[in-house]
């Protein structure tokens, strides 16, 4: 019997939630599914310290209509969370998808630690991206795979946390048994950490409809 599933999409789209602000996100029709894998990305935005921030809260229902009592949580994780607070660096020319090498000022100062995932802030928020460091120079960084978006020195903002593991994001997935489960919904919660970061998230799934 053939497994019937269909391809990644994007649920919420990368966008701001300021800090202290509660983002509702796009509720997901799954009540044709089997399953849904649902996963999800947070970076933070600003040079603030976090203690936690955002919290994710994922709510589930078996109500195809629901009111504001059906709902239920599924998972709550929280994060990224740091002591140190994020560094933000410019890029200094423009960088079409695809590129790997990126030009930026004296990196190694702040973005010297290779390996690790980083955030890429776009001022269109659709447009931010992770991307992962594999090494350093004097003007530039060396990404493990080309951009995703095209990246601007007037648009774009590279963050990071001056730490060797510490990163600036955090990424989750979760399978969800949606036997008895109707619909889907995720909070984005900026207001966990009261002087914190401003954040941004972004989530996406994929459904299993058939077996």
């Amino acid at each position: 019997m053939a497994l019937t599933k269909g391809s990644q999409t994007t649920l919420d789209e990368w966008a701001l939630t300021a800090n202290t602000a509660i983002r509702l996100g796009t509720e997901l029709d799954v009540s044709t599914a089997y399953s849904c894998k649902l996963d999800i990305k947070a970076a933070l935005g600003t040079a603030d310290i976090s203690t936690g921030q955002p919290e994710i809260i994922i709510q589930t229902t078996g109500e195809s209509s629901p009111t504001t009592e059906d709902w239920i949580t599924y998972a709550r994780v929280i994060g990224p969370a740091t002591s140190v607070a994020p560094v933000l660096l410019a890029l200094n020319a423009t960088e079409p998808v695809g590129e790997t090498v990126i030009a930026c000022t004296s990196p190694a100062t702040a973005f010297g630690n290779d390996g690790k995932f980083k955030f890429i802030k776009n001022t269109t928020a659709a447009n931010s991206e992770i991307v992962y460091q594999v090494s350093d120079g004097a003007s530039i960084i060396t990404l493990l795979t080309g951009l995703a978006n095209e990246q601007t020195a007037a648009a774009s903002t590279l963050v990071d946390i001056n730490h060797a593991t510490t990163e600036v994001v955090m990424q989750w997935s979760f399978d969800i048994n949606c036997t008895n489960v109707s619909r889907i919904r995720i909070i984005y919660n900026a207001n966990y950490d009261a002087d914190g970061p401003d954040v941004y998230c972004y989530s996406a799934y994929t459904l299993n409809t058939g077996l």
